[in-house]
């Protein structure tokens, strides 16, 4: 509940400013300072200010409170002009929710005018003694509350106790009360916030885990039969003497008496037939048995995330639930430079190459044996490295970004899905007068991705970018 005129006087009249010298302000967030007081009565005191919020108050705190990492333009001018100035006199205007500093340094007088209004009416403003404003921590020309503009203060005006009375308290003094109350309110408020974001985020991360389970189901079932193909080509091996040029069929009978009708390419010879069926085998067993893989993958990782996040939403910290969401965007501190995208998932560096040049380049200066490289199965595209971190596995989640990267970038990106194949750098082997960048992959292993948009959009909107 926002603070009336009469609780902002009675605030104001509980605290002894005299031969009161403002030591310090100390920022934490647009709307919100400290200011570090001090005088021969009260010593050292803090006086907290939040302006423009739900819960803008002016009172007395004990908290010390986190300071923000970035100082905007209206603390730097209290720092250079208003600390070490003498508080001379603190008023609250008659009826209103203003609060007026009158502040001397070197003989040099200045006002502050805290105006705790509803809405976009809030305001501080910092004038000479002849009103003039001097500076404003939110610029309203259409208000006249701008740098040059002559300032008006509020008038005066009588105002009803019993309709705007003051709150009840239980706290020694009602400057506790409000800065105790109050942040707890806007701590609560904040943890809610917090909670619902976390609770968003695990429900995306599953539904997606989920979805690709859903697709490695589907691969599974229809390659479980790839055992036929082998025995196809088994028979036409046994039978390649029945095989004629222009045949695109042959009957035959299978090893437990059976008959069976075989499709062949009429263009291909028999050897040619036999060994297409072998090749089709392999893949096929192939694709199952990396799917099989990734399913139990995919439910280790879904297990993991319902435990991570029942944990980490039992235990109520707004820490834990900042640090949380601030995996999401923690690319920072990142130093690696050259071309393509540089993105981060999971606190793991994703280099994206997006043409032959920069292919060739990331993978000749910015990459090592040990990190991986991902690209589209037969299908032109871009290379995709994820770094490594010593002692540290790829998570899935990591490697299905970079996926996603792979297909966006390349010629599948109409398709929307795509088969990729990703090995360590160590396993790639230049092609001797081959294209610009060109590779061989070794001892590769493949990735089935159906391309998630959102998932892409989002890596790229993290910080980074080109480099």
């Amino acid at each position: 509940m926002a603070l009336n005129a009469n609780e902002i006087n009675y605030l104001i009249s509980e605290l002894d400013f005299n031969d009161t010298f403002i030591q310090d302000i100390v920022e934490h967030d647009f709307h919100s300072f400290t200011m570090c007081l001090f005088s021969k009565q009260e010593k050292a005191w803090l006086l907290y200010v939040e302006i423009g919020t739900p819960y803008q108050r002016i009172c007395k705190t004990n908290r010390i409170r986190k300071k923000s990492t970035k100082m905007q333009r209206f603390t730097q001018y209290l720092r250079a002009n208003i600390v070490g100035s003498r508080i001379v006199d603190v008023k609250v205007t008659k009826g209103e929710r203003e609060v007026v500093f009158t502040l001397k340094h070197a003989d040099v007088e200045k006002k502050m005018f805290i105006r705790l209004f509803s809405g976009p009416s809030s305001n501080i403003i910092i004038t000479d003694q002849n009103l003039m404003i001097l500076e404003v921590l939110m610029r309203r020309p259409k208000r006249g509350e701008e740098k040059g503009k002559l300032f008006t203060p509020s008038q005066e005006k009588e105002i009803d106790e019993v309709k705007f009375p003051i709150r009840s308290f239980t706290a020694n003094t009602f400057n506790e009360e409000i800065d105790k109350n109050i942040s707890a309110e806007k701590t609560d408020e904040l943890l809610d916030k917090l909670k619902n974001q976390v609770i968003l985020k695990r429900d995306e991360e599953l539904t997606y885990l989920k979805g690709q389970l859903r697709d490695k189901e589907k691969k599974v079932e229809e390659y479980k039969s790839y055992e036929e193909l082998k025995a196809s080509a088994d028979l036409l091996s046994a039978y390649s003497y029945l095989i004629k040029k222009g045949q695109d069929k042959v009957n035959l009978t299978d090893f437990e008496g059976n008959s069976v009708t075989i499709l062949i390419d009429s263009a291909l010879s028999a050897s040619q037939n036999i060994n297409a069926y072998y090749q089709k085998y392999k893949r096929a067993q192939r694709i199952y048995e990396n799917n099989i893989n990734d399913i139990n993958e995919i439910k280790e990782a879904i297990l993991e995330k319902e435990k991570h996040y029942n944990e980490l939403l039992s235990q109520n910290s707004i820490n834990l639930f900042e640090k949380e969401l601030g995996e999401q965007s923690s690319s920072k501190n990142n130093n690696i430079t050259g071309p393509g995208l540089k993105l981060n998932s999971h606190g793991f560096d994703i280099l994206v190459g997006r043409n032959s040049k920069e292919n060739d380049e990331l993978l000749r200066h910015h990459v090592r044996g040990n990190d991986l490289w991902l690209h589209t199965r037969d299908t032109a595209g871009g290379y995709v490295f994820i770094k490594c971190k010593k002692d540290k596995s790829v998570p899935l989640d990591v490697l299905i970004d970079a996926g996603n990267l792979a297909v966006h970038y390349s010629k599948a990106k109409a398709n929307k899905k795509a088969s990729l194949y990703y090995t360590h750098v160590k396993y790639l082997r230049r092609v001797k007068d081959g294209k610009q960048g060109l590779v061989i992959p070794t001892q590769e292993k493949n990735l089935d991705i159906t391309l998630d948009e959102k998932r892409v959009k989002q890596l790229l909107s993290k910080e980074g970018g080109l480099f």
